[in-house]
């Protein structure tokens, strides 16, 4: 947990397919005990999927019922990119850093 009270995800890797259920299960576990914020920080993620954008968008309201705010944090130019295209950055905040 960050000083700010805020909860930090770190995935590392492709967010595909084989990633998902990861990312879902640690999404999960953080909002066991919700914190104010959780934050995802993309910096290590290079590819994303259609698989990972589900789970980006379902960890999203996940985290909304529970009053939680969700942040995706140092999101390389190519993901932004896909998820200007998607619509992804409508929905969850895009910060430049995890504590943005």
């Amino acid at each position: 947990m960050d000083p700010d009270g805020s909860r930090v995800i770190i995935p590392i890797g492709d967010l595909d397919r084989d990633a998902a259920d990861t990312l879902a299960a640690a999404v999960n576990e953080s909002l066991a005990h919700p914190p104010g914020r959780l934050v995802i920080q993309m910096t290590h993620v290079q590819f994303c999927d259609s698989s990972g954008i589900v789970t980006l968008l379902d960890a999203h309201a996940d985290a909304a019922r529970l009053g939680t705010e969700l942040v995706l944090a140092d999101v390389g130019d190519h993901l932004r990119a896909l998820f200007q295209i998607s619509a992804l950055d409508q929905v969850v905040r895009i910060v430049e850093e995890s504590r943005g």
